[in-house]
């Protein structure tokens, strides 16, 4: 029964509360529909008033419209008369596209002029017009905003000025705002015109004074970046650049300056400046703090802010600019406060305290910033002043500091470079007392050297001296090795003459049927050839050696060349010698004597390491602008261990032993060839055999130029 009886008593708790929420809501709706019926209390303006301040407006009343179709009689003598809410210092109705209508009654007294000046402020309005009444029961509609031109303003003033005649009875005046893109706030105050004057050239001036210190600051951030060769000072430069640029942009003066016939780019002139101002800023930030090497994913958040501002940038350029107006507000409320959280980490966790300065001009513009941006957001909800003048006061503020935190870059900068001067000029005082002494015993060492040196380069005189007298002796030597193998040569071919003729003729006489004989007078002839041809080798050799013999060139045809020597060669087994060519070769420009024995040294070398009963082939064919000339054997080939010496002057293999031969045929086959710019190579070689190949250059004569067409081949 405990438990059971608050829960069958609760449906009328629940009864009870719903009638008195009931009542209080009617009861507040009467007391709202009793206070707006009550006539608007008018303001009396005195003869003091608007001289050296402007008057705020008192019981101003506010409405708003959300479909924007009322007019003034509607809210003058319409239903909606009575739906006007008491409003405080200023209009704050942050991001809103509503027309937004405000009520306010003026009267004077009898000594107090009757020509008085509305100011509204800020310039960001895109629609403001005043609605004042002309003593018959009608209103005189003065519209103004920045959608309208310049020059059509009733007083040139970069804020919206409205002439009003205020009579000594009381009038209701109306005031219909809107705006489409940026917040929608207002601030309302009377002046008469001779102290209007006086407080607009105090705009003028201190907008010039902000504007000069702007230049003053670039320049000097400028010289800077030059003297110091740091591209922060130019960044800095250019962010005080955008803020100049952005305040001249929201107090008006670009509208008064610039775009005064384009009043439908001011809106978007503003905004773009505002979106520039953010991607410079931003990355000035993560510049001046480092956040690239502290910790690089908040580099690249504010590189995406500073893209996103980029892209917003370029939006603000078309039509579409007024509905991105939030989204960058938003953005920058975002970006700000995470590099205050970042730099807080900064300092007071990571202990960078070279930061510190940098970190209190921007948490003043930070603090600052943010509180205006809630002020535009959530307008009369957030307590305190205007964000027009806090947005002055943070900019001021920031700025301030701003150049005492550089300044105090330059300074640190400049500590470090006295600091590394003395260090430099204390490690080139300790170098040169290291140079003087290791030169002082450079010096010492370098006399004992020299000494040693002279010694040195008298024993090497002596020494060239005998080396010279040794290799004139070794010169004259050689010379008369050369007379002497020279005249042995030709003291050796007339007794081999001799004994050729005599195995001649016992082959032309009547003895020459008798095999004995026969089979003599053939060795007797081949060993005759053979040591001719040794001694022509020798000979050859001895005369390339000569460095300026020169070359006996004539047009030869090689074919005809090969075929004499395979007929002509008095050798065991020429007739194995087989000869292919094709026809139309043409003449080669060499030196015939030569070529005919480097071309014969090759067919020796193939006879004689070839079994009897195989053949020897000799082929010539044309490659280009050459002429090769293969001999192939059928020999047992060359080992692999002597290839690369078989040229070689006098070389013999080991497994050649048993043939007779000098190690010079190779040699001089080659160094005739390379002497014409061919060459000798050995292309093939294995247990089948090898082949030999000679390259000349040719030199094609007239008649061989006119065929177009080679001959048949040709085989001997």
């Amino acid at each position: 029964m405990y438990f059971t009886f608050p829960m069958r008593l609760l449906p009328l708790f629940v009864s009870f509360f719903r009638v008195l929420r009931t009542m209080h809501r009617g009861l507040c709706a009467l007391a709202w529909v009793m206070a707006a019926s009550l006539p608007a209390q008018a303001m009396q303006l005195s003869a003091s008033d608007g001289l050296h301040d402007g008057k705020p407006l008192v019981g101003v009343a506010v409405q708003h419209d959300i479909e924007g179709r009322w007019q003034v009689e509607d809210l003058h003598r319409g239903p909606q008369r009575h739906a006007f809410e008491s409003l405080g210092d200023s209009l704050e109705a942050g991001f809103t596209r509503d027309t937004v209508w405000l009520r306010f009654s003026v009267t004077r007294t009898q000594d107090a002029p009757t020509r008085w000046l509305l100011r509204v402020r800020p310039a960001r309005l895109n629609q403001a017009t005043l609605y004042a009444p002309d003593g018959r029961g009608g209103f005189i509609e003065t519209a103004l905003g920045d959608q309208r031109p310049f020059v059509d303003r009733p007083l040139a003033d970069h804020n919206l000025i409205y002439p009003i005649e205020v009579a000594t009875t009381a009038g209701d005046y109306y005031l219909r705002l809107r705006n489409d893109g940026a917040a929608l706030r207002a601030e309302l105050d009377l002046w008469q015109p001779d102290g209007f004057a006086r407080a607009r050239t105090k705009d003028y001036t201190a907008i010039g004074v902000l504007l000069g210190a702007a230049m003053l600051s670039i320049c000097m951030n400028l010289i800077f970046m030059v003297w110091l060769k740091d591209s922060l000072y130019g960044h800095y430069a250019l962010y005080v650049l955008c803020i100049a640029g952005l305040s001249v942009a929201r107090q008006g003066y670009l509208a008064e300056w610039i775009l005064d016939t384009r009043p439908e780019r001011v809106a978007q002139a503003v905004l773009a400046m505002n979106c520039l101002f953010n991607v410079v800023a931003t990355l000035f930030m993560s510049r001046i703090f480092g956040f690239r090497e502290h910790w690089r994913p908040a580099a690249r958040f504010f590189d995406a802010v500073a893209v996103f501002n980029l892209l917003a940038l370029g939006v603000s350029l078309t039509e579409f600019h007024s509905s991105i107006g939030a989204w960058v507000g938003l953005g920058s409320a975002a970006s700000t406060l995470f590099g205050a959280l970042f730099v807080s980490y900064l300092l007071l966790v990571r202990r960078q305290f070279q930061y510190l300065l940098p970190a209190a001009a921007f948490s003043v513009g930070t603090v600052l910033g943010l509180y205006s941006l809630l002020k535009l957001w959530l307008g009369d909800r957030v307590p305190g002043v205007a964000p027009g003048h806090i947005y002055m006061l943070s900019s001021l503020t920031h700025l301030i500091l701003l150049n005492i935190a550089v300044a105090d870059r330059t300074r640190r900068a400049e500590r470090d470079i006295r600091r590394e001067r003395r260090q430099a000029m204390r490690i080139r005082l300790e170098a040169e007392q290291v140079l003087e002494s290791t030169v002082a015993r450079r010096t010492v060492e370098l006399a004992s050297t020299n000494g040693t040196l002279r010694d040195e380069i008298d024993k090497r005189i002596r020494l060239e001296t005998r080396l010279l007298e040794s290799l004139d002796i070794t010169r004259k030597a050689a010379e008369q090795q050369q007379e002497f193998v020279s005249m042995v040569s030709h003291e050796f071919r007339t007794p081999l003459a001799i004994i050729d003729a005599a195995a001649q003729s016992l082959d032309l006489s009547k003895v020459r049927e008798e095999p004995a004989v026969k089979l003599r007078t053939a060795k007797i002839r081949r060993s005759v050839q053979r040591l001719s041809m040794l001694i022509e080798n020798i000979l050859l050799s001895d005369r390339l050696q000569l460095q300026y013999r020169a070359l006996r060139l004539e047009p030869v045809d090689l074919y005809m060349l090969a075929r004499g020597l395979c007929h002509t060669l008095n050798l065991r087994g020429a007739e194995r010698l087989q000869l292919t060519a094709p026809g139309g070769l043409p003449e080669v420009q060499c030196d015939r004597s030569l070529v005919e024995i480097g071309l014969q040294n090759l067919m020796h070398n193939a006879l004689k390491y070839s079994p009897p009963d195989s053949n020897v082939q000799v082929t010539l064919r044309q490659v280009d602008e050459t002429v090769q000339i293969d001999v192939s054997d059928r020999g047992g080939g060359v080992p692999k261990a002597d290839v690369e010496q078989i040229f070689e002057k006098y070389f013999r293999s080991d497994t050649v032993s048993t043939v007779s031969g000098s190690g010079l045929g190779l040699h001089l086959s080659r160094e005739i060839a390379r002497r014409h710019g061919g060459d000798v190579r050995l292309i093939e070689t294995g247990t089948e055999g090898s082949t030999f190949r000679m390259v000349l250059p040719m030199v094609a004569a007239p008649s061989q130029l006119a065929a177009t067409n080679p001959g048949p081949t040709r085989t001997a």
